[in-house]
């Protein structure tokens, strides 16, 4: 780390604190003494403030996600696809890859899952500016393949399946900082054993009471660009 400059040593240094200990746990000096700064207040000569220093962190988040889930849907693109919900879902798991990253150590998924349970509204917020096209996307495309699906049912899955992706992969991550030899997750590919469950999660026959409650519920009408991109969000952070 003693090669980054200060800025940089600040996010790094943040994001893994407030993996490890929650958004909310963690004072500006304790990030401040964590980085090494020689000035106290070079937190908030480059950020401004905790919250400004967190919207940094979860722009890198998403857009180094949204790269990752471009490649991985153009590499299906190329290949003719996608063609089946668990393309999709597989996509959503392995890219992108945080071996790539400017900041390979696992704490994304720990910071995100963080920050949805105490400041939800913050992300919401911040990804109504942000352009969301790719992940809008992917939920189209699960749309697509499971149209067999009524679309109250599909919407409340995709709610279900987002904060399992999140948590699941953050208490994978938790494991792998650890460093520490779990039996749980060895032995096999933890991250296809996710990819399965989510999979299952949205592709599971409905039950004839559910079938018959969600046909009687759905007035849907065709979305429009405003209000898929809303349907996106609400899918992933539903207020």
């Amino acid at each position: 780390m003693d090669d980054l400059d200060t800025k940089s040593r600040i996010k790094m240094c943040a994001r893994r604190l407030f993996a490890e200990r929650g958004v909310e746990a963690v004072t500006v000096r304790e990030i401040v003494a964590a980085s090494g700064a020689k000035n106290g207040g070079s937190l908030n000569y480059y950020f401004k403030s905790k919250e400004g220093l967190i919207s940094e962190l979860l722009a890198d988040i998403f857009r180094d996600s949204s790269d990752g889930w471009l490649e991985g849907l153009s590499d299906l693109h190329r290949a003719g696809g996608p063609t089946s919900v668990r393309e999709i879902v597989t996509v959503l798991v392995r890219y992108p890859d945080e071996s790539k990253m400017e900041d390979p150590s696992p704490t994304a998924s720990r910071f995100l899952n963080s920050l949805l349970s105490t400041r939800r509204k913050m992300v919401r917020d911040f990804l109504e500016t942000m352009n969301f096209s790719v992940f809008g996307q992917m939920l189209r495309y699960i749309r697509e393949l499971k149209s067999d699906l009524p679309h109250p049912v599909i919407e409340q899955r995709l709610i279900y399946f987002s904060w399992y992706i999140i948590s699941a992969k953050a208490a994978y991550e938790s494991y792998v900082a650890s460093g520490k030899k779990n039996p749980v997750w060895e032995g096999f590919d933890p991250l296809q054993n996710l990819i399965d469950g989510g999979t299952g999660l949205l592709e599971a026959p409905c039950s004839a009471n559910e079938l018959k409650l969600a046909k009687a519920s759905d007035k849907t009408k065709k979305a429009g660009k405003a209000l898929a991109r809303t349907r996106a969000l609400d899918a992933a952070f539903p207020s």
